[in-house]
């Protein structure tokens, strides 16, 4: 079973990167659980409860090492292979593919969205649904990075804009 300190952060798959403020200890039902209370300074979402018990299955993890978000970052820069070229699928796929791949927490598949909507958005501009999954990778991307790498909002924007200045077609 995972255990998170208080203060420290915590990526929660659907919400980023986030502080565990405290563990609370409810009775809902007649049953007492305890919850990880979770901060979300970079969103608008402000703060969730997890039940503890349900940590794992809800994915939440610590956030990624300044090194490994260094390779996330090198990563987005790369070059396109022919295999990532998605025009051939329809847009409600891709859209379905696109949404599994951020809401599973992974770090790098985030970034593999975000990448591919970024490309998309320089030769016309994204649909109303692309739109909202770009924004939604992109503040995922920001809010660890900003824990990741001990920068502040904006310093991680910068970051993540600079990464996206070196894409190579």
């Amino acid at each position: 079973m995972m255990s998170f300190a208080i203060g420290s952060p915590i990526v929660h798959p659907i919400h980023g990167a986030g502080v565990m403020r405290a563990i609370e200890r409810r009775e809902i039902r007649g049953r007492f659980m305890s919850y990880y209370v979770i901060d979300f300074p970079y969103s608008d979402l402000g703060q969730v409860m997890v039940p503890v018990d349900m940590a794992e299955k809800v994915g939440l993890r610590a956030v990624t090492g300044n090194t490994s978000m260094g390779n996330i970052l090198e990563v987005l820069s790369e070059s396109f292979s022919e295999s990532e070229e998605e025009e051939s699928k329809s847009f409600h796929q891709r859209y379905r593919e696109y949404l599994e791949k951020i809401q599973s927490g992974d770090l790098h598949q985030v970034a593999f969205v975000y990448r591919l909507l970024f490309r998309r958005s320089l030769n016309k501009p994204l649909g109303t649904k692309d739109k909202a999954l770009f924004e939604t990778a992109r503040q995922l991307l920001v809010s660890e990075i900003v824990y990741a790498k001990s920068v502040v909002d904006k310093d991680a924007r910068v970051l993540l804009d600079e990464a996206m200045e070196e894409v190579v077609f």
